[in-house]
């Protein structure tokens, strides 16, 4: 059995769509059938369980526990791409999504440029950032891996897990990493998923790809890297991230992991 902790841009929908099919047989399902049945609890999501089944399940030796994390700097730039950055396909619906998910700037006439939301969640206080939607909310507090301080004079860095679900998980598996897909196969082997099973729906891809690997240098400078590094810390510091590489290649970054 498999416990999954699913992580908004961080690769949820392909794996929640391999489960779903694992328990149903179904190969495509659309979107609104995985979000009811996460809603009937018929996934072993640990987000859609209460609090107490999700301590039994935590606790329960039998379930393999997984969450996939990705880096925080990649994600962030995929949610703007996703959810506020206007495109030439927007329709009613996809312009309803937007106003409804992206943070801080809610309303159609608000489209806001990377440095703008960039510079909005770097002005929030950093207990304030456990209250995020769960588009742009620190990897960290999903799943009650970090349970984050409510002192308002704490700085991101010291949101470390004193009493959170992390030490909890066998695999903190890193979307981000060249061995994503090997790790994958590996956990997923081990609950029983045949790898051809696993390959076929890890390399799916949907409406809510944005190609965000790819475009980080066009949109990231070095300022609203280390502001973006500053917001996200917390993550860095809970998964042991490295810095990604890209970086480098911004003049004047010099923000490291101490």
């Amino acid at each position: 059995r498999l416990a999954y902790c699913p992580i908004e841009k961080a690769g949820e929908t392909r794996l929640i769509r391999l489960l779903f099919h694992a328990a149903t047989g179904e190969a495509n399902a659309t979107f609104a059938h995985l979000v009811q049945a996460s809603d009937k609890n018929l996934l072993p999501s640990l987000s859609g369980l209460a609090h107490t089944a999700r301590l039994a399940v935590l606790a329960c030796a039998d379930f393999v526990k997984v969450v996939v994390v990705r880096d925080p700097l990649e994600r962030l730039l995929s949610a703007y791409l996703d959810l506020c950055e206007p495109r030439a396909d927007d329709g009613p619906a996809r312009s309803g999504h937007r106003e409804q998910h992206c943070e801080g700037f809610p309303l159609p006439r608000w489209r806001p440029s990377f440095d703008q939301l960039v510079d909005h969640l770097a002005a929030l206080p950093p207990h304030e950032r456990s209250d995020l939607n769960q588009h742009f909310l620190p990897q960290a507090y999903f799943c009650g891996l970090v349970a984050p301080r409510a002192d308002a004079a704490a700085s991101s860095d010291d949101l470390l897990f004193s009493h959170g679900t992390l030490p909890r998980f066998h695999h903190v598996v890193r979307l981000s990493a060249a061995t994503f897909a090997a790790d994958m196969l590996s956990v997923l082997a081990s609950v029983g998923v045949a790898e051809s099973t696993a390959h076929r729906f890890l390399q799916m891809r949907d409406g809510h790809d944005t190609g965000a690997a790819g475009r980080v240098q066009r949109y990231y400078t070095r300022e609203s890297a280390a502001a973006a590094r500053g917001v996200y810390s917390v993550d860095y510091s809970t998964f042991r991230l490295p810095e990604p590489a890209w970086l480098a290649d911004l003049a004047g970054y010099t923000h490291g992991i101490r």
